[in-house]
């Protein structure tokens, strides 16, 4: 095990949960294709500054370490730690765990990817067969997660015929005819609302939404000024605009 900054096995006992984020947020040293962030829960922010010391200090392959400044809702800190994605991340992470669970006394870690709430145990095999390693494994597996998600979102009873093409969304329903859209933006609603300024609310805009929600069903569709539509529903939305229509 690496000592670090006087710390000893069992120092960090009861202080590191056992679960922990993969590619969920943002890197601060650059493009998320070419760094992975794994992000972990603290209970206390002496503890957080001891694991952003102990990482960055101690492993040549951690391009960054920090620790949240600031609590959590629920009173806990984050500390997210940035390594390089490349052919050896997988083993650059799994012996950086070694090493923590002798510091925290953890038997097992778990990890999540990205906005997947399902973990798995973080044991070499798995973290070799979820984590991307390289920029071109990132774009596919971010790529392939986003058709899902948005594929559920616009339907979820597979009631319509839906393609998803290098960002234009392709929809056809029974007897009606087919519509193309291109992809802006898709994530939490309040996120995104953050980027529009103005909507528009003139007579063609509000015949335009009433006919997509006729074709789509229950969402909350607004236009912005920019010509582009605002899907929303259950706290999820979409940014689309028309494509070749």
């Amino acid at each position: 095990m690496k000592i670090n900054e006087g710390l000893k096995a069992g120092d960090l006992e009861g202080t590191v949960e056992k679960r922990f984020a993969v590619d969920r947020y943002k890197s601060k040293m650059g493009d998320d294709r070419n760094v992975c962030v794994i992000a972990f829960t603290v209970t206390n922010l002496e503890a957080a500054k001891d694991l952003e010391r102990f990482a960055e200090k101690g492993y040549t392959k951690v391009l960054d370490a920090d620790a949240t400044p600031g609590t959590m809702e629920d009173g806990k800190y984050r500390v997210f730690v940035e390594f390089p994605r490349e052919e050896k991340l997988d083993r650059y992470l799994y012996d950086f765990l070694e090493d923590l669970k002798n510091l925290t006394n953890t038997e097992t870690f778990e990890f999540t990817y990205h906005k997947r709430t399902l973990p798995f145990e973080a044991s070499a095999k798995n973290l070799a067969d979820v984590l991307p390693r390289t920029p071109e494994a990132y774009d596919q597996k971010i790529n392939s997660l986003r058709l899902g998600e948005v594929s559920n979102f616009f339907d979820k009873f597979n009631l319509i015929e839906f393609k998803l093409d290098n960002n234009i969304i392709s929809f056809k329903k029974a007897s009606r005819d087919p519509l193309k859209f291109e992809l802006h933006a898709y994530g939490n609603t309040s996120q995104i609302l953050k980027e529009i300024k103005y909507f528009d609310i003139s007579p063609e805009a509000v015949s335009e939404c009433l006919f997509l929600t006729k074709y789509f069903g229950p969402y909350n569709i607004t236009k912005t000024n920019e010509g582009k539509f605002v899907f929303s529903k259950e706290n999820n939305t979409a940014l689309i605009s028309k494509y070749k229509w």
